[in-house]
Protein backbone atom coordinates (compact mmCIF):
# COMPACT_ATOMS: atom_id res chain seq x y z
CA UNK A 1 0.00 0.00 0.00
CA UNK A 2 2.83 2.42 0.76
CA UNK A 3 4.21 1.86 -2.74
CA UNK A 4 0.84 2.82 -4.23
CA UNK A 5 0.77 5.99 -2.12
CA UNK A 6 4.17 6.99 -3.52
CA UNK A 7 3.23 5.86 -7.03
CA UNK A 8 0.18 8.15 -7.30
CA UNK A 9 2.21 11.43 -7.25
CA UNK A 10 4.61 9.86 -9.76
CA UNK A 11 1.72 8.94 -12.05
CA UNK A 12 0.29 12.45 -11.80
CA UNK A 13 3.67 14.00 -12.61
CA UNK A 14 3.94 11.78 -15.71
CA UNK A 15 0.42 12.82 -16.74
CA UNK A 16 1.39 16.49 -16.44
CA UNK A 17 4.51 15.88 -18.52
CA UNK A 18 2.52 14.03 -21.19
CA UNK A 19 -0.04 16.84 -21.30
CA UNK A 20 2.63 19.52 -21.73
CA UNK A 21 4.50 17.42 -24.30
CA UNK A 22 1.32 16.84 -26.30
CA UNK A 23 0.67 20.59 -26.39
CA UNK A 24 4.22 21.20 -27.55
CA UNK A 25 3.80 18.55 -30.26
CA UNK A 26 0.41 20.01 -31.27
CA UNK A 27 -1.32 16.71 -30.57
CA UNK A 28 -4.69 16.72 -28.85
CA UNK A 29 -4.64 13.65 -26.63
CA UNK A 30 -6.48 15.12 -23.63
CA UNK A 31 -10.04 16.30 -23.11
CA UNK A 32 -10.78 17.82 -19.72
CA UNK A 33 -13.95 15.97 -18.72
CA UNK A 34 -12.59 12.64 -19.93
CA UNK A 35 -9.30 13.05 -18.06
CA UNK A 36 -10.96 14.14 -14.80
CA UNK A 37 -13.35 11.19 -15.03
CA UNK A 38 -10.46 8.76 -15.54
CA UNK A 39 -8.64 10.21 -12.54
CA UNK A 40 -11.70 10.03 -10.28
CA UNK A 41 -12.43 6.45 -11.33
CA UNK A 42 -8.80 5.60 -10.57
CA UNK A 43 -8.81 7.28 -7.16
CA UNK A 44 -11.84 5.31 -6.04
CA UNK A 45 -10.45 2.13 -7.56
CA UNK A 46 -7.47 2.34 -5.22
CA UNK A 47 -9.67 2.82 -2.14
CA UNK A 48 -11.91 -0.11 -3.09
CA UNK A 49 -8.98 -2.31 -4.06
CA UNK A 50 -7.27 -1.54 -0.73
CA UNK A 51 -10.20 -3.29 0.94
CA UNK A 52 -10.76 -6.19 -1.45
CA UNK A 53 -7.11 -6.88 -2.27
CA UNK A 54 -6.33 -7.46 1.42
CA UNK A 55 -8.94 -10.23 1.46
CA UNK A 56 -7.54 -11.84 -1.69
CA UNK A 57 -3.99 -11.76 -0.35
CA UNK A 58 -5.23 -13.46 2.83
CA UNK A 59 -6.82 -16.22 0.73
CA UNK A 60 -3.62 -16.56 -1.31
CA UNK A 61 -1.57 -16.85 1.89
CA UNK A 62 -3.90 -19.55 3.25
CA UNK A 63 -3.54 -21.59 0.07
CA UNK A 64 0.25 -21.27 0.22
CA UNK A 65 0.21 -22.32 3.86
CA UNK A 66 -2.09 -25.31 3.38
CA UNK A 67 -1.39 -26.83 -0.03
CA UNK A 68 1.88 -25.41 -1.39
CA UNK A 69 3.73 -28.11 -3.33
CA UNK A 70 7.18 -26.53 -2.85
CA UNK A 71 8.76 -24.33 -0.20
CA UNK A 72 10.73 -21.50 -1.84
CA UNK A 73 13.48 -19.30 -0.44
CA UNK A 74 12.80 -15.72 -1.54
CA UNK A 75 16.56 -15.07 -1.56
CA UNK A 76 16.91 -17.36 -4.56
CA UNK A 77 16.66 -15.62 -8.00
CA UNK A 78 14.86 -18.65 -9.43
CA UNK A 79 11.70 -18.00 -7.41
CA UNK A 80 11.50 -14.41 -8.68
CA UNK A 81 12.06 -15.42 -12.30
CA UNK A 82 9.45 -18.18 -12.04
CA UNK A 83 6.99 -15.81 -10.35
CA UNK A 84 7.49 -13.20 -13.08
CA UNK A 85 6.68 -15.58 -15.93
CA UNK A 86 3.85 -17.29 -14.05
CA UNK A 87 2.20 -14.02 -13.09
CA UNK A 88 2.46 -12.60 -16.61
CA UNK A 89 1.09 -15.84 -18.07
CA UNK A 90 -1.90 -15.90 -15.75
CA UNK A 91 -2.41 -12.18 -16.24
CA UNK A 92 -2.80 -12.86 -19.96
CA UNK A 93 -5.57 -15.39 -19.29
CA UNK A 94 -7.26 -13.22 -16.67
CA UNK A 95 -7.22 -10.26 -19.05
CA UNK A 96 -8.40 -12.37 -21.98
CA UNK A 97 -11.25 -13.77 -19.88
CA UNK A 98 -12.18 -10.19 -19.00
CA UNK A 99 -12.91 -9.65 -22.69
CA UNK A 100 -14.42 -13.01 -23.57
CA UNK A 101 -16.76 -13.68 -20.62
CA UNK A 102 -19.70 -11.33 -20.26
CA UNK A 103 -19.65 -11.18 -16.46
CA UNK A 104 -15.94 -10.35 -16.40
CA UNK A 105 -16.34 -7.87 -19.25
CA UNK A 106 -18.95 -6.07 -17.12
CA UNK A 107 -16.14 -5.51 -14.61
CA UNK A 108 -13.34 -4.71 -17.06
CA UNK A 109 -15.29 -2.54 -19.52
CA UNK A 110 -14.80 0.68 -17.55
CA UNK A 111 -11.09 0.60 -18.40
CA UNK A 112 -12.02 0.70 -22.11
CA UNK A 113 -14.84 3.23 -21.79
CA UNK A 114 -12.67 6.28 -22.45
CA UNK A 115 -12.75 7.55 -26.03
CA UNK A 116 -9.28 9.00 -25.49
CA UNK A 117 -5.99 7.22 -24.90
CA UNK A 118 -3.49 8.81 -22.56
CA UNK A 119 -1.84 8.17 -19.21
CA UNK A 120 -5.03 8.99 -17.30
CA UNK A 121 -6.63 6.02 -19.09
CA UNK A 122 -4.19 3.75 -17.26
CA UNK A 123 -5.76 4.85 -13.97
CA UNK A 124 -9.33 4.22 -15.18
CA UNK A 125 -9.50 0.84 -13.47
CA UNK A 126 -12.46 -1.28 -12.45
CA UNK A 127 -13.69 -1.14 -8.86
CA UNK A 128 -14.77 -4.81 -8.97
CA UNK A 129 -12.03 -6.69 -10.83
CA UNK A 130 -10.41 -7.86 -7.60
CA UNK A 131 -13.59 -9.81 -6.85
CA UNK A 132 -12.92 -12.10 -9.82
CA UNK A 133 -9.33 -12.01 -11.04
CA UNK A 134 -7.52 -13.29 -7.93
CA UNK A 135 -8.80 -16.78 -8.81
CA UNK A 136 -6.56 -16.90 -11.88
CA UNK A 137 -3.42 -16.61 -9.73
CA UNK A 138 -4.16 -19.45 -7.30
CA UNK A 139 -1.91 -21.86 -9.27
CA UNK A 140 0.99 -19.68 -8.11
CA UNK A 141 -0.07 -20.30 -4.52
CA UNK A 142 -0.37 -24.04 -5.16
CA UNK A 143 3.15 -24.07 -6.59
CA UNK A 144 4.20 -22.28 -3.41
CA UNK A 145 5.23 -18.83 -4.66
CA UNK A 146 5.58 -16.87 -1.38
CA UNK A 147 3.08 -14.10 -0.66
CA UNK A 148 5.80 -11.42 -0.63
CA UNK A 149 7.05 -12.47 -4.06
CA UNK A 150 3.51 -12.61 -5.44
CA UNK A 151 2.56 -9.13 -4.17
CA UNK A 152 5.76 -7.47 -5.42
CA UNK A 153 5.49 -9.19 -8.81
CA UNK A 154 1.89 -7.94 -9.12
CA UNK A 155 2.99 -4.39 -8.26
CA UNK A 156 5.79 -4.49 -10.83
CA UNK A 157 3.30 -5.62 -13.48
CA UNK A 158 0.85 -2.84 -12.59
CA UNK A 159 3.56 -0.17 -12.60
CA UNK A 160 4.95 -1.36 -15.92
CA UNK A 161 1.57 -1.20 -17.64
CA UNK A 162 1.16 2.51 -16.86
CA UNK A 163 3.60 3.71 -19.53
CA UNK A 164 1.94 1.77 -22.35
CA UNK A 165 -1.11 4.08 -22.25
CA UNK A 166 0.26 6.89 -24.40
CA UNK A 167 -0.02 8.11 -27.99
CA UNK A 168 3.22 10.08 -27.90
CA UNK A 169 5.54 7.07 -28.28
CA UNK A 170 5.54 5.39 -31.69
CA UNK A 171 6.55 1.92 -32.74
CA UNK A 172 9.73 0.53 -31.16
CA UNK A 173 10.87 -2.16 -33.58
CA UNK A 174 12.05 -5.38 -31.96
CA UNK A 175 10.76 -4.24 -28.56
CA UNK A 176 7.19 -4.40 -29.90
CA UNK A 177 7.72 -8.05 -30.73
CA UNK A 178 8.62 -9.06 -27.17
CA UNK A 179 7.07 -6.58 -24.74
CA UNK A 180 3.76 -4.81 -24.32
CA UNK A 181 4.48 -1.33 -25.67
CA UNK A 182 2.33 1.75 -26.38
CA UNK A 183 1.87 0.64 -29.97
CA UNK A 184 0.68 -2.82 -28.93
CA UNK A 185 -1.59 -1.48 -26.23
CA UNK A 186 -3.11 1.23 -28.42
CA UNK A 187 -4.29 -1.58 -30.66
CA UNK A 188 -5.76 -3.37 -27.63
CA UNK A 189 -7.86 -0.30 -26.74
CA UNK A 190 -9.21 0.19 -30.24
CA UNK A 191 -12.72 -0.57 -31.46
CA UNK A 192 -11.55 -1.06 -35.05
CA UNK A 193 -12.41 -4.59 -36.22
CA UNK A 194 -8.74 -5.59 -36.35
CA UNK A 195 -8.24 -4.42 -32.75
CA UNK A 196 -11.12 -6.25 -31.06
CA UNK A 197 -9.95 -8.87 -28.53
CA UNK A 198 -6.24 -8.50 -29.29
CA UNK A 199 -3.00 -7.93 -27.33
CA UNK A 200 -3.93 -9.04 -23.81
CA UNK A 201 -0.40 -9.21 -22.42
CA UNK A 202 0.71 -7.39 -19.27
CA UNK A 203 4.49 -7.08 -19.67
CA UNK A 204 5.26 -9.66 -22.37
CA UNK A 205 3.45 -9.73 -25.71
CA UNK A 206 4.81 -13.21 -26.46
CA UNK A 207 1.67 -14.85 -25.01
CA UNK A 208 -0.46 -13.11 -27.62
CA UNK A 209 1.85 -14.30 -30.37
CA UNK A 210 1.78 -17.82 -28.94
CA UNK A 211 -2.01 -18.02 -28.62
CA UNK A 212 -2.73 -16.05 -31.82
CA UNK A 213 -4.35 -12.99 -30.27
CA UNK A 214 -1.69 -10.56 -31.49
CA UNK A 215 -2.42 -7.67 -33.84
CA UNK A 216 0.00 -4.99 -35.01
CA UNK A 217 -1.06 -1.37 -35.01
CA UNK A 218 -1.74 -0.29 -38.59
CA UNK A 219 -0.35 2.89 -40.07
CA UNK A 220 -3.10 3.01 -42.71
CA UNK A 221 -5.97 2.71 -40.19
CA UNK A 222 -5.58 4.82 -37.05
CA UNK A 223 -6.95 3.31 -33.86
CA UNK A 224 -10.35 4.61 -32.74
CA UNK A 225 -10.71 4.31 -28.98
CA UNK A 226 -13.65 3.34 -26.81
CA UNK A 227 -16.19 0.54 -26.72
CA UNK A 228 -18.65 -0.62 -29.37
CA UNK A 229 -21.47 0.46 -27.07
CA UNK A 230 -20.42 3.90 -25.79
CA UNK A 231 -20.66 4.87 -22.13
CA UNK A 232 -21.87 8.42 -22.90
CA UNK A 233 -21.41 9.57 -19.34
CA UNK A 234 -18.83 11.11 -17.02
CA UNK A 235 -20.20 9.21 -14.01
CA UNK A 236 -17.75 6.84 -12.29
CA UNK A 237 -20.69 4.94 -10.79
CA UNK A 238 -22.43 4.43 -14.14
CA UNK A 239 -19.13 3.57 -15.78
CA UNK A 240 -18.51 0.76 -13.30
CA UNK A 241 -22.01 -0.67 -13.06
CA UNK A 242 -23.70 0.02 -16.41
CA UNK A 243 -22.88 -3.42 -17.83
CA UNK A 244 -23.86 -5.21 -14.61
CA UNK A 245 -27.27 -3.57 -14.81
CA UNK A 246 -27.52 -4.56 -18.46
CA UNK A 247 -26.62 -8.17 -17.61
CA UNK A 248 -29.24 -8.29 -14.87
CA UNK A 249 -31.92 -7.00 -17.21
CA UNK A 250 -30.95 -9.51 -19.90
CA UNK A 251 -31.04 -12.40 -17.43
CA UNK A 252 -34.51 -11.35 -16.28
CA UNK A 253 -35.72 -11.10 -19.86
CA UNK A 254 -34.32 -14.51 -20.87
CA UNK A 255 -36.59 -17.53 -20.51
CA UNK A 256 -34.55 -20.71 -19.95
CA UNK A 257 -31.85 -21.29 -17.33
CA UNK A 258 -29.43 -22.42 -20.02
CA UNK A 259 -29.79 -19.11 -21.84
CA UNK A 260 -29.59 -17.17 -18.57
CA UNK A 261 -26.21 -18.80 -17.91
CA UNK A 262 -25.12 -18.03 -21.46
CA UNK A 263 -25.98 -14.36 -20.94
CA UNK A 264 -23.59 -14.34 -17.97
CA UNK A 265 -20.76 -16.52 -19.25
CA UNK A 266 -20.89 -16.26 -23.05
CA UNK A 267 -18.80 -13.64 -24.91
CA UNK A 268 -20.14 -10.07 -25.04
CA UNK A 269 -22.70 -9.70 -27.81
CA UNK A 270 -24.15 -13.19 -27.42
CA UNK A 271 -27.90 -13.45 -27.87
CA UNK A 272 -30.48 -16.21 -28.21
CA UNK A 273 -30.97 -15.28 -31.87
CA UNK A 274 -27.34 -15.15 -32.97
CA UNK A 275 -24.76 -16.79 -30.76
CA UNK A 276 -21.87 -14.66 -31.96
CA UNK A 277 -20.49 -11.20 -31.50
CA UNK A 278 -22.55 -9.63 -34.26
CA UNK A 279 -21.97 -5.95 -33.42
CA UNK A 280 -18.31 -5.66 -34.31
CA UNK A 281 -18.56 -2.73 -36.68
CA UNK A 282 -16.65 0.51 -36.95
CA UNK A 283 -19.09 3.34 -36.39
CA UNK A 284 -18.07 6.82 -37.37
CA UNK A 285 -19.85 8.29 -34.37
CA UNK A 286 -18.86 11.52 -32.62
CA UNK A 287 -17.15 11.27 -29.26
CA UNK A 288 -19.22 12.00 -26.18
CA UNK A 289 -18.75 15.57 -24.98
CA UNK A 290 -20.61 18.12 -22.87
CA UNK A 291 -20.39 21.92 -22.78
CA UNK A 292 -18.10 23.57 -20.27
CA UNK A 293 -17.23 27.04 -19.02
CA UNK A 294 -13.94 28.37 -17.73
CA UNK A 295 -15.38 28.39 -14.22
CA UNK A 296 -16.37 24.73 -14.58
CA UNK A 297 -12.86 23.80 -15.70
CA UNK A 298 -11.34 25.61 -12.74
CA UNK A 299 -13.76 24.09 -10.30
CA UNK A 300 -13.48 20.61 -11.81
CA UNK A 301 -9.71 20.66 -11.43
CA UNK A 302 -9.94 21.94 -7.86
CA UNK A 303 -12.61 19.44 -6.86
CA UNK A 304 -10.66 16.55 -8.37
CA UNK A 305 -7.60 17.70 -6.40
CA UNK A 306 -9.60 17.61 -3.17
CA UNK A 307 -10.90 14.14 -4.03
CA UNK A 308 -7.28 13.05 -4.52
CA UNK A 309 -6.42 14.52 -1.10
CA UNK A 310 -9.25 12.56 0.50
CA UNK A 311 -8.12 9.39 -1.28
CA UNK A 312 -4.52 9.75 -0.10
CA UNK A 313 -5.77 10.53 3.41
CA UNK A 314 -7.78 7.30 3.40
CA UNK A 315 -4.92 5.19 2.06
CA UNK A 316 -2.46 6.62 4.59
CA UNK A 317 -4.72 6.04 7.60
CA UNK A 318 -6.54 2.91 6.42
CA UNK A 319 -4.51 0.55 8.60
CA UNK A 320 -5.64 2.39 11.76
CA UNK A 321 -9.32 2.53 10.77
CA UNK A 322 -12.14 0.06 11.33
CA UNK A 323 -13.68 -1.68 8.37
CA UNK A 324 -16.90 0.28 8.78
CA UNK A 325 -14.96 3.56 8.81
CA UNK A 326 -13.01 2.60 5.68
CA UNK A 327 -16.17 1.63 3.82
CA UNK A 328 -17.94 4.82 4.92
CA UNK A 329 -14.98 6.95 3.87
CA UNK A 330 -14.90 5.21 0.48
CA UNK A 331 -18.62 5.80 -0.01
CA UNK A 332 -18.16 9.51 0.73
CA UNK A 333 -15.42 9.74 -1.91
CA UNK A 334 -17.67 7.93 -4.41
CA UNK A 335 -20.44 10.40 -3.58
CA UNK A 336 -18.05 13.27 -4.26
CA UNK A 337 -17.06 11.98 -7.70
CA UNK A 338 -20.69 11.28 -8.60
CA UNK A 339 -21.71 14.81 -7.65
CA UNK A 340 -18.86 16.24 -9.75
CA UNK A 341 -19.91 14.15 -12.74
CA UNK A 342 -23.39 15.70 -12.55
CA UNK A 343 -21.76 19.11 -12.90
CA UNK A 344 -19.76 17.92 -15.90
CA UNK A 345 -22.93 16.60 -17.56
CA UNK A 346 -24.91 19.76 -16.81
CA UNK A 347 -27.69 17.93 -14.99
CA UNK A 348 -30.55 19.73 -13.31
CA UNK A 349 -29.83 20.97 -9.77
CA UNK A 350 -26.24 19.71 -10.07
CA UNK A 351 -24.78 22.91 -8.62
CA UNK A 352 -27.13 22.78 -5.62
CA UNK A 353 -26.28 19.13 -4.92
CA UNK A 354 -22.57 19.91 -5.18
CA UNK A 355 -22.88 22.88 -2.83
CA UNK A 356 -24.65 20.68 -0.28
CA UNK A 357 -22.02 17.96 -0.71
CA UNK A 358 -19.15 20.40 -0.20
CA UNK A 359 -20.77 22.00 2.82
CA UNK A 360 -21.45 18.69 4.55
CA UNK A 361 -18.14 17.06 3.70
CA UNK A 362 -15.79 19.88 4.52
CA UNK A 363 -17.98 21.04 7.36
CA UNK A 364 -17.40 17.65 8.94
CA UNK A 365 -13.67 18.04 8.34
CA UNK A 366 -13.66 21.53 9.81
CA UNK A 367 -15.44 20.31 12.95
CA UNK A 368 -12.98 17.40 13.17
CA UNK A 369 -15.81 14.88 12.99
CA UNK A 370 -13.79 12.57 10.80
CA UNK A 371 -12.28 9.10 10.97
CA UNK A 372 -8.94 9.99 12.54
CA UNK A 373 -7.50 12.88 14.58
CA UNK A 374 -6.96 16.17 12.74
CA UNK A 375 -4.37 18.68 13.91
CA UNK A 376 -5.73 22.06 14.96
CA UNK A 377 -3.47 23.91 12.53
CA UNK A 378 -4.75 21.89 9.61
CA UNK A 379 -8.34 22.27 10.73
CA UNK A 380 -8.14 26.02 11.22
CA UNK A 381 -6.12 26.84 8.09
CA UNK A 382 -6.36 24.30 5.31
CA UNK A 383 -9.85 22.95 5.89
CA UNK A 384 -11.52 26.30 6.51
CA UNK A 385 -9.86 27.66 3.39
CA UNK A 386 -10.99 24.62 1.42
CA UNK A 387 -14.65 24.94 2.23
CA UNK A 388 -14.66 28.68 1.45
CA UNK A 389 -12.76 28.19 -1.81
CA UNK A 390 -14.98 25.35 -2.93
CA UNK A 391 -18.16 27.26 -2.15
CA UNK A 392 -16.91 30.24 -4.19
CA UNK A 393 -15.94 28.03 -7.11
CA UNK A 394 -19.33 26.32 -7.09
CA UNK A 395 -20.93 29.76 -7.24
CA UNK A 396 -18.64 30.73 -10.12
CA UNK A 397 -19.67 27.64 -11.98
CA UNK A 398 -23.33 28.41 -11.44
CA UNK A 399 -22.96 31.97 -12.70
CA UNK A 400 -20.75 31.21 -15.71
CA UNK A 401 -22.30 27.92 -16.75
CA UNK A 402 -25.99 28.44 -16.05
CA UNK A 403 -26.79 28.66 -19.75
CA UNK A 404 -25.06 25.34 -20.39
CA UNK A 405 -26.92 23.41 -17.69
CA UNK A 406 -29.20 20.83 -19.18
CA UNK A 407 -27.75 21.21 -22.70
CA UNK A 408 -25.83 18.04 -23.41
CA UNK A 409 -24.66 16.30 -26.51
CA UNK A 410 -25.13 12.55 -26.24
CA UNK A 411 -27.23 10.62 -23.76
CA UNK A 412 -26.20 9.09 -20.44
Amino acid sequence: MSLIIYAIPFFLACIAIEFLASRRMSKQVYRFHDAMTSLNIGFISETVRSIVKLMTVVVYALVVDQVAAVSWDIRQPAVWILAFFMYDFFYYWAHRSGHEINLLWASHVVHHSSEEFNLTTALRQSWTNQVFYWIFYLPMAIVGIPVTVFVITALISALYQFWSHTRLIGKLGWVDRIFVTPSNHRCHHGRNPYCIDKNYGGILIIWDRLFRTYAEERDDEPVIYGTLTPLNSWSPLWGNFKNYIGLWREVQATSTWANKLMVIFAPPGWSTNQQTQSIITLENRPRFETPSSTAQLIYGLWATTTILALTLDLLVHAADMSWSARITYTMLIIMSTSSLSRLFEGREHAWAIETARVTLLFGALFMAQWFHPIANAIRSAGLAGSIISLAILVWLYKEAGQNALGNRRGSA
